[in-house]
């Protein structure tokens, strides 16, 4: 796990600074502390001059390209591991952020092809896999990586990233210079990208409650984009730039596997994929909250190490009217022998944490939640511990959110299944206590969205009133993704959420919340075979008899304690921000939005806004994730504009 970074020009007065491209990999430094390494090429003299700190007396002033690397070493700690890597000849250079968790499997076909290794990394087998294959290897891949491969012999540079972007990967293109980096902050030590902030951008993250931000290739900064994710691109010798993607999320039938027979598949692979992410040569925890899908991870990890292992829990619920999971995490740590740490999420100094964070994240968080879990990683980062499971995913691939519920109700009224529907109608009201207006209100909103009469959006908030009319009227709209026509509507919203609602923006501030700490984040339930598994079931297998995660909860009988593989209820870790935004926060949350620098950003509607701040605190409504958002706009706009 590490920080990349990258500069290329072929303006004929330009060659590349080293100083530059070591101030772009220094501040980096978080993401890697543990080695760094820098190289500049000159493509046309085929030439290269390696080095690792600025005083490096280097006589190198032709060069076009340059890269940098910042190293958190995982897999192989020697300096065998050491980037940027290169073949023999110095013809592909190699710069890697990441992990590769097949690399031991890939590594042995290499072997049979001939090629042999002088390290035990995963970067080697990337590099020698890049030269065997060329772009094919992406497929090979089982992982989450942002990559940057310069062909020496082709003269361009491919940049790829994972199959749901776990991992970040910026650029900037302008007048034929091309620079990236593994975050934003990064770019901006260039002198020559000017910072501006991207406006529709900001509006549908303060409008539509976060959602359908992170599902385009667009940063908070205008000029700033992303490598798409399950996509490489490459950029040639004329600063042209093609956009390939290597990978789709493909279905296949398995109407006529026995139940018995698809347990039994879905146990093994998710057995499979945190073996392979137990890989390393460094402590291993696990995050633990009370719920199916964390308890599954930490329960097989801890079968597969056959030692206890350490997890780290955030805990609530000593704030009034805040669910408490100590409960069932209790029975876990009992259960796996833990080594556990509870972490107490304090709102007081809110606003110093988040301006600490925006240091890290470079754009405003999705949501408070990753307030509370960043508190955990601090905590985590104290204790030698760089690489944590999670069980991030499993929610969008197994039918885990209240909502998905409906979507499946509704799947079985269109097959005309009524006598199942009814059935499962009642198990749904008795298990979870819901108000019965939900089965009508939300028929009634599926029938308009299949109509086009409402957007899927309408389900949120409106908060764009917020803003002055000249930013509604530039940027209001409906936001359309390109959804495959699953014949379930359940699979269909449940890709949405994969894709561009729920897991990108959770990818994104998981990433920046543990590598600010210099901790590596692995997701198994994101491990691509089991999410083809998974979307390629019937709905059958992830809801019944009024549960989600059916089939989760049947793989795992034996192995998770009881109260927990048969909990009805779904929580996740919240910080209880509505009671904090009434009571610890309000006398800041109405200095910031009272402020001359809030009135004076030009684009805030700021009567309306305190209209619903008036609402929450007067407990009219709850507006906890809107002015969350509001906090964490106008810091972001003191800390990256005003200064």
């Amino acid at each position: 796990m590490c920080g990349i970074t990258g500069y290329i020009t072929n303006k004929k007065d330009r060659s590349i600074s080293k100083n530059i491209i070591y101030s772009m990999t220094k501040i980096l430094s978080h993401r890697g502390p543990d080695d760094a390494g820098c190289v500049l090429i000159d493509p046309h003299k085929k030439s290269y001059s390696t080095f690792c700190n600025p005083d490096e007396i280097i006589s190198f002033s032709t060069a076009k390209v340059g890269l940098g690397h910042r190293r958190l070493s995982i897999i192989d700690l020697s300096k065998n591991g050491h980037q940027p890597m290169s073949d023999k000849g110095g013809k592909v250079w190699l710069v890697f952020n990441g992990e590769i968790y097949n690399y031991i499997e890939i590594k042995a076909q290499l072997e049979q092809k001939g090629y042999s290794f002088k390290s035990k990394t995963d970067t080697e087998v990337i590099l020698k896999s890049y030269i065997e294959w060329g772009t094919q290897c992406f497929n090979k891949f089982n992982g989450m990586w942002a990559i940057a491969i310069y062909d020496l012999q082709k003269k361009n540079i491919i940049l790829s990233r994972d199959r749901f972007g776990k991992k970040p990967l910026y650029y900037y293109l302008k007048n034929s210079e091309f620079i990236f980096a593994s975050e934003i902050k990064s770019i901006f030590q260039h002198p020559m990208v000017e910072k501006e902030p991207d406006y529709e951008k900001i509006y549908r993250y303060l409008s539509t409650n976060y959602r359908y931000i992170d599902g385009d290739d667009n940063s908070f900064f205008k000029n700033i984009f992303q490598v798409p994710k399950s996509s490489y691109i490459t950029i040639d010798e004329n600063f042209r730039i093609e956009k390939q993607n290597y990978w789709y999320l493909t279905t296949t039938k398995v109407n006529n596997s026995s139940y018995k027979d698809l347990i039994d598949q879905y146990k093994n692979l998710l057995i499979n994929s945190i073996r392979i992410r137990l890989r390393s040569d460094v402590s291993v925890g696990c995050f633990l909250s009370g719920g199916m899908d964390s308890t599954s991870i930490t329960c097989i990890a801890y079968h597969i190490l056959n030692q206890p292992i350490t997890t780290f829990s955030g805990i609530t619920g000593n704030i009034k009217g805040v669910y408490d999971e100590s409960p069932y995490i209790n029975s876990v740590i009992k259960h796996v022998n833990a080594d556990y740490y509870y972490i107490r999420p304090d709102p007081k100094n809110i606003f110093d944490i988040v301006m600490e964070m925006l240091s890290f994240h470079d754009e405003p968080i999705c949501t408070i939640t990753w307030y509370s879990m960043y508190l955990i990683v601090k905590e985590i980062g104290t204790k030698n511990i760089p690489v944590m499971l999670n069980g991030h995913g499993c929610d969008e691939c197994m039918a885990g959110y209240w909502d998905y519920y409906h979507y499946h109700f509704y799947d079985m009224f269109r097959m005309r299944d009524l006598n199942s529907l009814s059935e499962e109608k009642k198990y749904w009201y008795d298990n979870h206590k819901r108000d019965k207006n939900e089965l009508k209100q939300y028929e009634d909103y599926i029938k308009k969205i299949l109509n086009n009469d409402i957007s899927e959006m309408s389900r949120f908030p409106d908060y764009s009133s917020c803003f002055i009319e000249d930013i509604q009227n530039k940027y209001k709209g409906n936001v359309k993704y390109d959804i495959p026509e699953y014949t379930s509507l359940l699979t269909r919203r449940m890709f949405s959420d994969l894709f561009y609602e729920t897991v990108p923006p959770v990818l994104r501030a998981e990433d920046r919340n543990t590598m600010s700490c210099s901790i590596e984040s692995r997701s198994p339930f994101l491990d691509y075979r089991l999410v083809e598994l998974c979307y390629s079931l019937p709905n059958k297998y992830k809801i019944r008899d009024g549960i989600g995660k059916w089939l989760l909860r049947e793989a795992m009988k034996g192995i998770l304690p009881e109260n927990v593989r048969l909990r009805k209820d779904k929580s996740g870790f919240i910080a209880p921000a509505g009671e904090w935004f009434r009571t610890v926060n309000k006398k800041q949350i109405y200095d910031l939005i009272r402020s001359d620098t809030f009135s004076k950003r030009g684009i805030f509607n700021v009567p309306q806004v305190k209209f619903f701040f008036e609402e929450h605190v007067n407990q009219k409504k709850d507006h906890y994730m809107f002015i969350w958002q509001l906090i964490n706009l106008e810091l972001w706009f003191r800390f990256f504009f005003d200064n």
